[in-house]
């Protein structure tokens, strides 16, 4: 079996060959590489672009398909502003739904 390098951030979530932090779980999308000074220039690019961001090459074996053998990490949570722009069409679809139960004569102009 050969050896390749993937990145992993932290949080247990790797880098895709889209620049995005995935869980995991579908090991074709991860970004991967079988050299290590170009795996560490992504995780710099990356450092550079997010201050908070503490990456690592990762250095893993292939399995018979050729995909890396990676645990999956942990479930990706939406940002906290998609889940609020959620709540807040819930909530409007909600009140619709109350100011159309009411009897005419209980709605205020």
């Amino acid at each position: 079996m050969s050896s390749i390098f993937v990145i992993q951030n932290q949080d247990g979530h790797y880098l895709s060959k889209q620049q995005e932090w995935v869980d995991g779980r579908d090991r074709r999308i991860l970004f991967r590489t079988a050299h290590r000074d170009e795996a560490v220039n992504i995780v710099f690019e990356h450092s550079s672009k997010d201050i908070y961001l503490r990456a690592q090459p990762l250095l893993c074996d292939m399995d018979d398909s050729g995909q890396p053998t990676v645990e999956a990490g942990p479930e990706i949570l939406k940002p906290l502003a998609e889940n609020q722009e959620l709540l807040t069409a819930e909530n409007e679809q909600h009140a619709d739904d109350d100011v159309q139960s009411l009897p005419d004569d209980e709605i205020s102009p």
